[in-house]
């Protein structure tokens, strides 16, 4: 199989910017995992594709020089393993938030996506209806 440069990239669609689908992704009770320091709330959608967005409160890091390494770590990380996840119908918005006072190397934080990114496609697998 031959990777595609297509394959690895977060294009603007993928990212969730909708006031409207922040405020319905936070606003009712979703489902939650967490695989410290990172915690992701999600949500099943009727649209297609998966849609992330991430963030890193001011209440941990003060500096934004810190925030937005954090964040880079995160859309990184992301990025490099978002074929884990595989909507069978629908799509999923994704909100990464970060819980932690402390800076991870970035192995540290692809690793934790990763057992992040199983546990998200085990919980929509358990829900979806099997065909």
């Amino acid at each position: 199989m031959e990777l595609t440069k297509e394959r690895f990239t977060l294009p603007k669609e993928e990212r969730l910017c909708s006031r409207k689908a922040l405020e319905e992704l936070f606003a009712k009770s979703n489902k939650s995992v967490l695989a410290y320091p990172i915690r992701a709330v999600f949500q099943e959608t009727e649209e297609t594709g998966i849609r992330i967005m991430v963030s890193v409160s001011k209440r941990f890091f003060k500096r934004a020089v810190k925030r937005n390494r954090i964040k880079r770590q995160l859309r990184e990380a992301y990025r490099l393993n978002k074929h884990i996840l595989n909507p069978a119908s629908g799509g999923i918005n994704i909100a990464f938030l970060w819980n932690s006072n402390d800076l991870l190397p970035t192995e540290k934080v692809m690793e934790k996506m990763k057992s992040l990114l199983k546990k998200i496609d085990e919980s929509v697998a358990e829900t979806s209806p099997a065909i």
